[in-house]
């Protein structure tokens, strides 16, 4: 299975920096808080989601205008929630599902393609952001599942992997 690990690194390096660029490119006149990793309970499908503060504001905006945000509880599942994430629709990693939907027991793989996410995103120069007037530092990386009773536990266990140390206490306690 190690062709198979050695693949997904090189999809997701190569899908990750892609988007990370478009997107970053795409919201350089915001600032970045969150970018999410999202899957899906079996570990077949990936994409990105990526949410700037302004961004945040706008839809908490248009969901108080239409009596959907009603509590800061509300607010909280609108910055942290990946599904509410503005930017990242039509991500290259959309494009690893398919790889990854041909590769039986994708799930046995897990621990594995998130440690290679991880290192991917640690290895990720500085520069990178800086070009486009962010900080890496600033912003919590992390892995979630859509509509899975796991979520928050993969959450939490990846921000601590991927993000910086200082804002891993605010995540972890998101919810309290």
């Amino acid at each position: 299975m190690s062709n198979f690990l050695n693949e997904f690194e090189e999809r997701f390096r190569t899908g990750f920096l892609d988007d990370l660029k478009s997107i970053l490119e795409e919201v350089k006149d915001e600032k970045v808080y969150a970018c999410a990793f999202g899957t899906d309970s079996d570990f077949v499908t990936l994409f990105l989601a990526v949410n700037t503060e302004e961004s945040l504001v706008r839809h908490i905006t248009n969901m108080k205008a239409q009596d959907l945000c009603n509590s800061k509880e509300d607010e909280i599942y609108y910055r942290w929630g990946l599904s509410e994430y503005q930017y990242g629709d039509t991500t290259h990693l959309n494009h690893i599902s398919k790889f990854l939907y041909a590769t039986d027991n994708v799930l046995d793989y897990k621990d594995e393609m998130i440690k290679i996410m991880t290192k991917v995103v640690k290895e990720t120069d500085e520069v990178l952001f800086t070009q486009f007037g962010q900080s890496k530092e600033n912003i919590t990386f992390f892995v979630s599942m859509t509509d899975d009773d796991m979520a928050e536990e993969l959450e939490n266990q990846s921000v601590i992997q991927m993000t910086n140390a200082q804002l891993v206490d605010g995540f972890l306690r998101r919810y309290q």
